[in-house]
């Protein structure tokens, strides 16, 4: 049989610092993913994210394992690109599923083309359905 602890508020054991479960609650990430799209596009180690899809170059769905209670949920995503910089957009989002997009950025060329890259991160925080 599981056990379930039901309190309020977590406290350190000095109890000069208290938080809220609720606040606990509305500030962890609901998902997060680490992802490469060089060679095979496939997750190295995830959150919540059941699946990513290839849907061509620098481009990427992630499918969430638990949906999202809506599609405005906050999403960030990094790239990193050894050699040069790099970025990571959001796009597409819905309930279960957001897409990603990743940039090489050249900067002695100011060049910026979408690019498959070894090393993005995702986070999404909001509420779950």
């Amino acid at each position: 049989m599981a056990s379930i602890l039901r309190v309020n508020t977590l406290t350190d054991a000095s109890s000069n610092n208290s938080t809220p479960m609720a606040t606990i609650n509305q500030g962890t990430a609901k998902a997060w993913a680490h992802h490469t799209s060089v060679s095979s596009t496939s997750l190295e180690d995830s959150f919540n994210c059941s699946s990513i899809a290839d849907n061509g170059t620098g481009n990427s769905t992630v499918t969430m394992s638990s949906a999202m209670g809506n599609d405005d949920y906050s999403c960030s995503a990094s790239s990193g690109i050894p050699a040069n910089s790099g970025y990571c957009d959001v796009t597409n989002s819905s309930t279960n599923t957001f897409s990603l997009r990743s940039f090489n950025i050249v900067t002695s060329t100011a060049t910026i083309t979408i690019a498959d890259v070894a090393d993005n991160s995702c986070t999404v925080h909001g509420d779950l359905a």
